[in-house]
């Protein structure tokens, strides 16, 4: 048990590991309600954030009231405790391929003679072979700008069509890397690699991007003045992602490099650091090319089966009401009666609201074609060649 301390915001928590789509979500709905301007989140969700936690961490602590409370993480365990999740088996065996993965992070890991690595879980996916150039480059692209750029600048093979494409990318790229993350994990649990979080930080020296992890009071310093600098600013780390020309965002970038120059570096990203634990004889020889096309091709079947429950969802399966007290907030007026709102499938309000006209997801869903539509461009975007089962 190590001495190690760390402490984040509510901001910090949802946005940091132990945060998901979910918890974010929540977060930023709440903050686009406040008055103050400050998201939260409530009883279950601080819940699930904390317990988390509590997977690495023997010590996690809340403090302060509302939006303003403090976490804090003591004692960092040497390995995670595995925390049960209630799905069937524990979650066992839902990645239909884990051992290709793990074979694939096995024959990566042993050319590394026996060297630690330092990466990005993205690039690693990218590494390994899940991911293709054309889906690893778009998942690089977050704002609106960015992904228009992007897209017509690509191969026209891979002009599948605008909203198609980047429905798939970002869903498919972060499926892949969940997905990989959950296998690292569970092969460090099991001995076979070291496996676990880092900050890197990047210098220039003769020209040249040095990457050079960081110390953890090192790295809590650094994330402590850019949360101080959000809030000089009064902007959010979804702000920083997604709006990067807004004059708030760049005279926080202004104040953040003048800071980083004064430690002597350009930028300090997270990262994880992996090594090979496991005997030569635990590696298998496989054809890398094989094992990546044998992922690829079930990565496909595995998305066009959970797109058939987003097919059979899309009739079936009622929506939960909107929420409008945002636009109310902004240009005032009244909430929507009880009666007035929506209830129903989300066919009923695609037939509803005319969305045909210009939503192909949509289109494909109401003729029934999604899953084969979404699985035949998945295929074009990584570069499979063999025809996935139906």
């Amino acid at each position: 048990m190590s001495n190690e301390m760390i402490q984040f915001n509510l901001e910090e928590g949802v946005n940091s590991k132990y945060g998901n789509d979910a918890l974010r979500k929540h977060f930023y709905d709440k903050e686009a309600k406040s008055k103050k301007g400050k998201g939260n989140i409530g009883t279950n969700q601080t819940k699930q954030l904390l317990g988390n936690m509590e997977v690495d961490w023997y010590k996690v602590g809340i403090s302060g009231d509302g939006a303003d409370r403090i976490i804090t993480c003591k004692c960092k365990k040497e390995v995670p405790t595995e925390r049960q999740d209630y799905r069937k088996n524990n979650g066992k065996g839902q990645i239909p391929y884990e051992e290709i993965v793990q074979n694939l992070t096995l024959m990566y890991l042993n050319q590394a003679e026996d060297q630690p690595v330092t990466i990005t879980l993205g690039l690693l996916a990218h590494e390994l072979g899940l991911m293709s150039n054309t889906l690893y480059n778009a998942s690089k692209k977050l704002t609106a700008n960015q992904q228009q750029a992007h897209y017509y600048n690509l191969d026209t093979k891979y002009q599948i069509g605008y909203s198609m494409f980047w429905h798939i990318v970002p869903k498919e790229s972060k499926r892949i890397k969940d997905h990989l993350n959950s296998i690292l994990h569970k092969m460090s649990k099991s001995g076979i690699i070291y496996y676990r979080d880092i900050t890197s930080a990047v210098t220039i020296e003769d020209g040249k991007k040095e990457h050079n992890p960081i110390d953890n009071v090192m790295a809590y310093n650094i994330k402590e003045i850019q949360r101080k600098l959000r809030e000089k600013h009064n902007i959010t780390i979804g702000d920083i992602m997604f709006r990067p020309k807004h004059h708030k965002v760049l005279a926080y970038k202004e104040d953040e490099q003048s800071y980083f120059d004064s430690l002597g570096i350009q930028y300090v990203y997270d990262a994880k650091v992996l090594r090979l634990i496991a005997m030569d004889k635990e590696i298998q020889n496989f054809v890398k090319d094989s094992l990546i096309s044998d992922f690829r091709n079930s990565h496909i079947d595995n998305a066009k089966r959970l797109a058939y429950c987003i097919q059979d969802d899309f009739y079936n399966k009622r929506l939960k009401a909107k929420d409008n007290s945002k636009l109310v907030e902004y240009f005032g007026g009244r909430m929507k009666p009880e009666h007035a709102l929506f209830k129903g499938t989300e066919f009923e309000l695609v037939m509803e609201g005319n969305q045909l006209m210009y939503d192909a997801i949509a289109q494909a869903k109401v003729a029934g074609t999604y899953p084969k539509e979404y699985s035949g461009n998945l295929k074009i975007i990584q570069d499979v060649e063999k025809e996935v089962t139906a």
